[in-house]
């Protein structure tokens, strides 16, 4: 079921990008929703998730763009890798790790995602790129994760209070 849930919701959210969200333009960058989704989804739902629901993003995007299809599941893909940093645990609350790597996701895709495009021959400007595209997207992005977190939040089950074993958790 969550995995349906999750695939609505992706296949909402591509659309939405490449219709209405085309138009909204803050500091010269459109809002991605679907990383933004997607970070979430790992932060919130943990690692194993995300191993599914990240390349189902992307290829969602591929699908209603005109990139060439791989290309957005590649330059999703570190977001599996940085979402481990949710087990650190540093704060108490999973919002800041997910704003933190939201930023981070966006930085990672729009940097592999010129490369992927430069390797295939295309002609692309990495400091246009980087500046005009990457850290505007991180600030944007970060400033809408409170629009796809808090559903991803809500529809997720709640954390079980338990005491740390050794290996597992314990119920109380």
């Amino acid at each position: 079921m969550r995995y349906l849930l999750a695939t609505a919701a992706l296949s909402f959210l591509a659309v939405l990008h490449v219709s209405a969200m085309s138009r909204v333009e803050v500091l010269g960058v459109t809002p991605d929703l679907l990383l933004a989704f997607a970070a979430c989804w790992a932060i919130v739902r943990g690692q194993r998730e995300a191993m599914v629901i990240v390349p189902l993003a992307g290829l969602l995007r591929d699908l209603t763009t005109s990139d060439p299809i791989g290309t957005s599941m590649l330059a999703l893909s570190p977001i599996v890798l940085l979402a481990a940093a949710r087990e650190l645990r540093t704060v108490e609350t999973e919002f800041v790790p997910a704003l933190a790597l939201v930023a981070a996701a966006t930085v990672a895709y729009t940097v592999l995602r010129v490369g992927i495009l430069a390797g295939t021959g295309q002609e692309v400007d990495w400091t246009g790129g980087l500046l005009r595209v990457a850290l505007p997207g991180a600030v944007v992005n970060a400033l809408f994760t409170p629009i796809v977190y808090l559903p991803v939040r809500w529809l997720s089950p709640a954390l079980r209070p338990g005491v740390v074993g050794v290996g597992r958790t314990v119920p109380l």
